[in-house]
């Protein structure tokens, strides 16, 4: 199947702020290294916008605490209001936060910030739209005020390329951030191989071999990383 073409009257771009300033999320998802999806959602009439955010980092609660114990950091994102919590390893953080630099560049350039967003350890990747020339100065705005060497901009003409960034910057898209490394490396190897496949192109022993653990090492590893995924699938269908 051929790429299929989005209408060009309106442009849609990636965009990448390696170093967000004064961001308090981009502080959070660096310390801890990990993804963090944004759900913002502006407040009518009053320049507010309610966050919320979450992610499988690890240690939050301690980089939160030590943020948020530094009043300067939550006075230049413009929070006002902060609340974490976690459940089952997801981490929760609600905000309410006025309109920042990063809304007030697009808003004022009439361009449209889809949400969710993320950051990936410390980087601000999200997907933005509006006309042509709405876009040349957003640009021009954006590395204005980020630096040039801090901002990637890429224009999205199909609809595979948007459906893949729109699913990484959805809550499913953080679900592997919750497996370690050595579960990932087995199920991408799983995957690749055939493992999964039906019937299977490669059995358990080999593919323990491929990797130098054991049919049980294996064995293991991938019963972890599926109960995992399929925890946060039930989670989702939860009633």
């Amino acid at each position: 199947m051929g790429r299929i073409r989005l209408p060009s009257d309106v442009k849609i771009a990636e965009v990448i702020i390696k170093s967000p300033r004064n961001s308090f999320f981009s502080k959070i998802s660096k310390l801890a290294s990990a993804r963090l999806v944004l759900e913002v959602n502006p407040i009518p009439d009053q320049k507010k916008y309610v966050v919320f955010a979450y992610s499988y980092g690890r240690s939050f609660d301690n980089y939160i605490s030590l943020l948020i114990k530094s009043d300067v950091t939550l006075k230049r994102s413009k929070i006002l209001r902060i609340k974490y919590w976690e459940d089952n390893g997801l981490q929760f953080i609600y905000a309410l936060k006025a309109r920042c630099e990063f809304y007030r560049i697009a808003e004022d350039n009439n361009i449209a910030i889809l949400s969710p967003y993320m950051f990936d350890k410390g980087a601000r990747k999200f997907v933005a739209l509006g006309d042509e020339k709405d876009f040349m100065n957003y640009e021009d705005k954006l590395l204005g005020y980020y630096g040039e060497d801090n901002v990637v901009l890429r224009y999205i003409d199909t609809a595979d390329r948007l459906g893949r960034l729109l699913a990484q910057h959805s809550p499913l898209g953080i679900v592997l951030d919750k497996l370690t490394s050595k579960e990932l490396k087995v199920l991408n190897l799983a995957y690749s191989s055939g493992y999964l496949d039906y019937p299977r192109e490669i059995s358990l022993e080999t593919l323990g071999s491929n990797l130098g653990l054991s049919k049980v090492t294996i064995s293991i590893h991938l019963r972890k990383a599926f109960k995992k995924i399929i925890e946060e699938i039930m989670r989702f269908n939860e009633q």
